[in-house]
């Protein structure tokens, strides 16, 4: 099955690109292969590329090009952009289907690509952009009429009351859950206690309740943060680091991709994704990835009152803590370095295989209609 993909994907940063990455990797081992258009944001852009892998072909686009011609309106015309290049890509061999998995402007550029080639449109959502762009008015209608005409739209338990009017064929499948085997942890730490804070520094940064962290710091000399990581938020966060006194013990670095992900987990002593209320309600792709690595995860209690976070409750790797009371955080910390390991849980790997079997299936799903659509047509 050849699937024509127009989205987030690394080298761009973040829990669509990783997840997308992922779900890729094990798709082309059953048979898929991906030409992937995306866009990085420089901000937003690891140092350097993911590995290659067989069966994904990619192009990527700047997202400031230079020599744009000038216009009315103006600007970059990055949907004009992507239809273009997905086009071009295209010529060679006309993919069974059309995949968008960010509403705009990808999901925008892939509903005219897919009217073009006349392949059927699956859409996936992340679950912030239907939470902001569905609500903004300016743009709702469109974005609405590409999830009412996709043969399939594709979302998870938590999202699904905001497309289900929306969509004239909506699919609830898991969340995307990581390989344990690509992950599975070897050996010890190196770092001694090192603390990982990995993901996008942007607007709502606070929300991630650094400045509790920087007050733990304070309360425990001994440990450092290794934070991967950028956005808008990061001038903020640096002044936030030298108003604590710790500018010694913050290491800030580039974004690095998917694929060596597992390492840096294994290289570190604890992973921070802690997030206060009024941030998204769905939890880090970082919090699956820790306990997968079998290194601990400190989070707040609300992500224990999630009803997909069954498998990680039971995780002895799990670590949560007051979002607001740095001394619950330094008293997690004591708690974090730990040499214990545990062999890959069936249920760990059973999560992730029918993770994989679903989506399949979903594929599967919209060919079949697809091909009786046509049948119906031709008659």
């Amino acid at each position: 099955m050849k699937v024509l993909l127009l989205g987030k994907f690394p080298p761009g940063q973040g829990g669509i690109s990783a997840k997308t990455y992922w779900l890729c990797r094990a798709l082309v081992s059953h048979g898929f292969e991906f030409d992937v258009v995306t866009m990085v944001p420089s901000l937003y852009a690891s140092d350097r590329q993911a590995e290659p892998l067989d069966g994904v072909r990619m192009k990527t686009l700047p997202t400031d090009p230079d020599g744009t011609p000038w216009f009315l309106p103006g600007g970059t015309l990055p949907t004009e952009r992507l239809v273009a290049a997905a086009l071009a890509v295209s010529e060679d061999q006309t993919p069974d289907i059309v995949e968008t998995n960010y509403l705009a402007p990808y999901g925008l550029a892939a509903f005219a690509v897919s009217s073009l080639l006349g392949c059927p449109l699956l859409v996936r959502h992340a679950g912030s952009d239907v939470a902001k762009l569905l609500t903004w008015e300016p743009v709702r209608m469109a974005l609405e009429g590409v999830l009412a005409r996709a043969r399939l739209v594709i979302t998870n338990e938590d999202a699904s009351v905001n497309v289900r009017s929306r969509a004239s064929k909506l699919v609830v499948l898991p969340r995307y859950a990581p390989d344990p085997t690509f992950a599975e942890a070897r050996g010890t730490p190196r770092g001694g206690t090192v603390l990982l804070l990995a993901g996008k520094l942007n607007y709502h940064w606070r929300l991630k309740a650094l400045d509790t962290l920087l007050a733990a710091l304070q309360l425990r000399p001994a440990w450092t943060v290794l934070a991967v990581a950028d956005g808008t938020g990061r001038q903020a966060f640096e002044a936030a680091i030298t108003e604590y006194g710790l500018s010694g013990r913050v290491t800030l670095r580039p974004f690095v991709p998917p694929n060596q992900m597992p390492e840096l987990l294994r290289s570190v002593s604890a992973v921070w994704a802690v997030e206060r209320p009024g941030s998204f309600s769905d939890f880090s792709n970082s919090v699956w990835e820790a306990l997968a690595c079998q290194r601990p995860c400190l989070v707040s209690a609300a992500v224990l009152q999630r009803p997909d976070a069954r498998l990680i409750r039971s995780s002895p790797f799990l670590v949560t803590v007051d979002a607001e009371d740095p001394k619950s955080v330094a008293t997690a910390l004591d708690d974090a370095v730990t040499g214990t390991t545990f062999a890959v849980a069936d249920d760990w790997l059973k999560l992730h295989t029918d993770y994989v079997s679903q989506n399949i299936e979903a594929y599967l799903q919209l060919l079949r209609c697809d091909q009786q659509k046509s049948k119906g047509v031709s008659r």
